[in-house]
């Protein structure tokens, strides 16, 4: 089945080559529109050379405009499924691959798929607990996204940036469509939401000391991947400072997380 992915960014310089990569061989066509970037964002994505890329440069929107962009792609959009990809989102090679067996073998049937995700805190080495996930989805609680969505008729864009979702022709949100029309996935793909995505866009930063990633766990393969010079290293570490600025806060969010 062919599939198309939805990607609008603005200021992502840190993290959309690797996002774009991580995803671009398993897929059909990328259709990415950019909303006023004015760091390296246009750049960098014009060195990614393929005719799958349909890239355009919108200009800035407000935030009902933004979901408008959403609806935009949905109508040019001419394959049977919709993969959604933030520029900061870092997809392995057996999480994209899992997406993709899903889609072949159940494509005509399901409408859905749920990915489990890995928030970066800090840097590339530690991972955001569980707990601070909020979204819920069937019955489960965490670090969940709708990824993957089938194109059926009827899919729009309800709401505004921020508070935009995918809903069906009855404005019945996706992931409550029925139980047998949604699958879950069980590898998590790497969200740098929490990062410095550029130095232009810092306001969603934070500072919490996270869980360290295994010895043996398996990064995304794109990030050992040769890559053009303007691209910032991911792997630098967290600094003294902002483990001190952490070790403050951490215990107060973990505690908050437990009471409210």
């Amino acid at each position: 089945m062919k599939i198309t992915v939805h990607m609008i960014v603005k200021n992502e310089e840190n993290f959309v080559w690797f996002a774009i990569n991580s995803v671009i061989d398993y897929v059909d066509r990328l259709i990415i529109w950019d909303t006023g970037s004015t760091d390296k964002t246009v750049e960098i994505i014009k060195t990614v050379n393929s005719p799958k890329i349909d890239f355009e440069e919108k200009g800035m929107v407000t935030l009902h405009e933004f979901a408008q962009l959403r609806n935009e792609m949905i109508r040019a959009t001419d394959t049977e499924w919709i993969l959604v990809l933030d520029g900061d989102e870092i997809w392995p090679k057996e999480g994209i691959e899992e997406i993709i067996g899903l889609i072949n073998k159940h494509g005509n049937a399901k409408d859905l798929i749920v990915s489990p995700v890995k928030m970066l805190i800090g840097d590339f080495y530690h991972y955001q607990e569980e707990k601070a996930g909020k979204y819920r989805i069937k019955g489960k609680t965490g670090h969940l996204n709708v990824r993957a969505i089938r194109c059926f008729e009827g899919l729009h864009i309800k709401g505004f940036f921020g508070n935009e979702g995918y809903v069906d022709g009855n404005n019945t949100d996706v992931q409550n469509l029925p139980d047998d029309q949604i699958l879950f996935a069980k590898k998590s793909y790497l969200h740098a939401s929490h990062l410095i995505r550029s130095p232009k866009n810092i306001k969603k930063y934070k500072y919490e000391l996270g869980i360290s990633f295994p010895k043996d766990y398996f990064y995304p393969e794109v990030l050992f991947r040769e890559k053009p010079k303007e691209i910032k290293s991911p792997w630098e570490p967290i600094d003294f400072g902002y483990r001190c600025k952490a070790a403050i806060q951490t215990p107060l969010k973990w505690l908050k997380r437990r009471i409210i």
